[in-house]
């Protein structure tokens, strides 16, 4: 991988290949949306993790496996979990390691996303509901989706991805905002700030 344009490039083609059970999804076919949204995440990111990720997609591809298929899987365990207990005997198992290091960036991230609905209300307003307790029938919490996009990552990626967010913690650095910060600019604001001031 060279550029971050390509990560998000490798992610949108295993997208398309997500077959949901109603059929296409229409977020599917809107890439500048999804371009943004992937990209403003992975500015946030280390460039360690970054390449680590992509090795992860790579390789799931040289074995017929597909990581974005595998985390819209996972999500239907809350969201529906009749549909879900069908299918989830073909997930790849999750390790106590993977776990744990899944766990510890999530207690991270709420902490921001907390910080960032706090700071950030009208625009958070339109964000998924903060906690898996909200989640429902076409409903997916912040923290389930995030939890779910993790486990389809490798340990060393996890691994790279949680030794960042802790730093960038000791910083006092937000991801979440700043990755809505990038969010704002890529869709023509000033910053967050103004987004927020504009929104209803």
């Amino acid at each position: 991988m060279k550029t971050i344009a390509e990560l998000v490039v490798k992610e949108w083609e295993q997208f398309q290949k997500v077959q949901n059970e109603g059929g296409r999804a229409d977020c599917q076919n809107h890439m500048r949306e999804f371009a943004i949204n992937r990209l403003a995440q992975f500015l946030t990111w280390s460039d360690e993790a970054r390449q680590s990720y992509y090795r992860d997609l790579e390789n799931a591809e040289a074995v017929g496996w597909n990581l974005l298929t595998e985390k819209y899987a996972r999500m239907m365990r809350y969201t529906a979990p009749a549909q879900y207990a069908a299918l989830c005997n073909r997930l790849p198992v999750i390790s106590e390691q993977k776990e744990r290091l899944v766990q510890q960036i999530v207690a991270i991230q709420l902490r921001w996303q907390q910080e960032y609905a706090a700071r950030y209300p009208k625009v958070a307003r339109g964000s998924r509901p903060t906690a898996s307790s909200a989640d429902a029938d076409y409903v997916t919490s912040f923290e389930t989706y995030l939890r779910c996009e993790l486990y389809t990552y490798s340990e060393q990626t996890l691994t790279l991805y949680l030794r960042h967010a802790e730093e960038m913690e000791r910083a006092g650095i937000n991801m979440t905002i700043l990755n809505l910060e990038f969010v704002a600019k890529l869709y023509g604001f000033s910053s967050l700030q103004e987004m927020e001031d504009r929104s209803r």
